[in-house]
C-alpha cells in the first residue's frame, strides 16, 4: 500500500500569545462574568456538549511516537509504506472516556495507514509490522488512553495512531493546537494560564490583566482585559506564563473551554479521581 508523502510528527506544538485579543479599554468597568458588548462579543463554539459519549477533542500530536531510535533518516522522512502483514480488523471495544465508559468501533490497519499525515519532502518510512494496543493521546481533558494501532518501522521506532473510529472524535479527529492551559479541582473554580501583563515602560505603573468570561450551554469563552498604561517602549519578546482564577456560574461539565482571541480550545486538566 503506497502512501502520499508525510511529515512525521514527533511532538506537540505549543502556540503562545503574549497580548490581549480584544482591547477592552473602552469598557473598563465591565465585570468579569458579564456579557460582552455586541461589538466584541465572542462567537461560542457549537460543541455537542450533550452528546453521549462526549466526543473526544484531540490535540496534536495525533501520531504518537512511542519509541524513537533517534535516526536522522527517520526524522526527515516524509511518508509511510506499510509492508507488514495486515491484522484483521477488531470489533468494537470498551473505552473509558472522561464522561464514563463507552463501546466504540475500531478502524482497520489499512484505514489507519491511509490517514497518516502528509508532507512535502521525499522519502518514506517503511512500517514493517502493526499490532493493536493502546497509547496515550492529548485531549482537552488531559491525557487519554485509547486503543491504537502501533506500527514498528524498519529502523525500530514505534508509532501509535488512534484505532478508534473517526466518528468518536469531534470534527472526525481534526487535530487542535493548544495555545493556553487551564486546571481545576471541582469544575467550577478554574485557573487559566493567559500570560503575564506587559512589562511596564519606565515611569509607568504596572498594567493589570484579567480574564473575561462568557458562558453558553456548549462552551465557556475566555477573553482578556488589560487595564492601565501599556506604553510602546522596547520589550524583550519573552512569554511569561501566569494563571488567573476564574469562577464559573455552573460546572464546566462537557462544555469546551475556548480562548477568545483565536477561537482555539483550551485544554483543561480535570480534577483527580
Amino acid at each position: 500500500m503506497r502512501l502520499r508523502p508525510s511529515v512525521v510528527v514527533l511532538g506537540s506544538i505549543l502556540a503562545v500569545a503574549g497580548c490581549a485579543g480584544v482591547d477592552r479599554a473602552a469598557t473598563p468597568t465591565l465585570p468579569i462574568g458579564s456579557d460582552l458588548p455586541a461589538s466584541v462579543a465572542p462567537v461560542a463554539v457549537d460543541f455537542p456538549a450533550t452528546a453521549a459519549p462526549r466526543p473526544i477533542v484531540l490535540f496534536q500530536p495525533k501520531l504518537v511516537t512511542v519509541e524513537w531510535q533517534g535516526l536522522e533518516e527517520e526524522k526527515l522522512a516524509a511518508g509511510y509504506r506499510f509492508t507488514g502483514v495486515e491484522p484483521p480488523t477488531p470489533g468494537a471495544t470498551s473505552v473509558v472516556l472522561p464522561d464514563g465508559p463507552a463501546t466504540l468501533p475500531l478502524i482497520s490497519v489499512r484505514d489507519a495507514v491511509a490517514a497518516l499525515p502528509g508532507g512535502g519532502r521525499d522519502g518514506e518510512v517503511e512500517l514493517v509490522s502493526a499490532e493493536l494496543g493502546t497509547a496515550a493521546f492529548t485531549t482537552d481533558r488531559g491525557r487519554l488512553e485509547l486503543p491504537a494501532w502501533r506500527f514498528r518501522s524498519s529502523f525500530g521506532s514505534v508509532y501509535a495512531w488512534p484505532a478508534v473510529t473517526p466518528e468518536a472524535f469531534w470534527k472526525r479527529g481534526e487535530e487542535i493546537i493548544g495555545s493556553h492551559h487551564a486546571r481545576t479541582t471541582d469544575g467550577v473554580r478554574l485557573e487559566v494560564e493567559l500570560g503575564a501583563p506587559p512589562t511596564p515602560c519606565r515611569g509607568d505603573a504596572p498594567a493589570v490583566k484579567e480574564p473575561v468570561v462568557t458562558e453558553t450551554e456548549t462552551s465557556v469563552v475566555i477573553g482578556v482585559r488589560t487595564t492601565g498604561p501599556v506604553g510602546e517602549c522596547a520589550r524583550t519578546a519573552i512569554y511569561l506564563p501566569r494563571y488567573y482564577p476564574v469562577t464559573l456560574a455552573k460546572p464546566l461539565g462537557s462544555r469546551v473551554l475556548v480562548f477568545e482571541e483565536d477561537g482555539g480550545i483550551i485544554p483543561v486538566t480535570p480534577p483527580s479521581p
